[in-house]
């Protein structure tokens, strides 16, 4: 079942991914086309703007993909956190389960004590 969560998990962070990257390659080259056009009506002595602007874009799509990249690495370390967190707690759980129901039972009731302290105001 863990497996299914995490391939699950991975298959959403890598769509997302690539989405994130797909539309930075969009964005691309719609600059390009746009710098192009522009470009073709203005006289000769703008190339080198326009090799500039070409970088600028370059440099711009280039950012938004490896922050994509870093971001589903992010989501992956922060999912393998939290099956590791999850492990521990089940561990733990198993291994002193009357200390575990004692502290479970004395977070519920100063959590009902705070919650009930708020509602009679």
């Amino acid at each position: 079942m863990e497996n299914s969560i995490d391939n699950k998990l991975d298959t959403k962070i890598n769509n997302t991914r690539d989405g994130v990257t797909q539309v930075g390659k969009d964005l691309r080259a719609d600059a390009h086309a746009t710098i192009d056009k522009i470009a073709e009506q203005v006289p000769p002595a703008t190339d080198r703007l326009k090799a500039q602007a070409h970088t600028g874009v370059d440099k711009v799509a280039d950012g938004v993909e490896s922050t994509s990249e870093r971001l589903a690495a992010r989501g992956k370390q922060l999912a393998a956190s939290c099956r590791n967190l999850t492990e521990s707690s089940r561990e733990h759980v198993r291994a002193s389960p009357v200390i575990s129901v004692l502290v479970a039972a004395a977070a519920g009731y100063g959590i009902s004590k705070l919650l009930g302290a708020r509602s009679s105001k």
